[in-house]
């Protein structure tokens, strides 16, 4: 008799024991996706990190070949010629490596993307001008643009 007992209770210590090894390869797998994912995540925040180490000193470069050109004497001038040429180059070279321009200007003031150093009149919230071009690579801004922000028109304030 004690036979046919064992051999009704092995099948469901089998089975339990199945189950629990079933339970443990689905953790195993479910971890193993988890790091895989966090991986992928730290090489995607490790390029940005070099990008924009990169991207910093070459602003200062593109900083320079923008007032070069607008300083630069008649484009019929070879040289002046070549050197726009050259800063067309190198914009597109930062286009390429992902680097964008913040330069909008009627645009909402955004503080992620923005430094304002002056309230002017105009449309409240608003961009009026770009003193300093800014820079941004994806999402992450490596130097936000300088502008001037509207305040609203004396008009408005006094009629509210």
């Amino acid at each position: 008799m004690k036979n046919q007992d064992t051999s009704q209770e092995e099948p469901e210590i089998i089975q339990s024991k199945e189950q629990e090894y079933l339970e443990g390869w689905k953790r195993a797998r479910a971890d193993l996706e988890n790091v895989q994912k966090r991986m992928n995540d730290t090489r995607i925040q490790e390029r940005a990190i070099l990008k924009r180490t990169i991207a910093e000193p070459l602003i200062v470069l593109a900083d320079n070949f923008r007032s070069l050109i607008e300083h630069a004497p008649d484009t019929k001038d070879p040289w002046a010629a070549g050197v726009l040429h050259v800063a067309r180059q190198f914009d597109q070279i930062l286009e390429e490596f992902g680097v964008e321009l913040i330069q909008d200007t009627g645009i909402v003031f955004d503080p992620v993307i923005h430094e304002a150093i002056e309230e002017v009149e105009g449309e409240e919230g608003k961009i009026i001008e770009v003193v300093q071009v800014g820079y941004k690579i994806g999402d992450i801004t490596v130097r936000p643009a300088k502008v001037k922000v509207g305040k609203g028109s004396d008009e408005t304030k006094l009629n509210n």
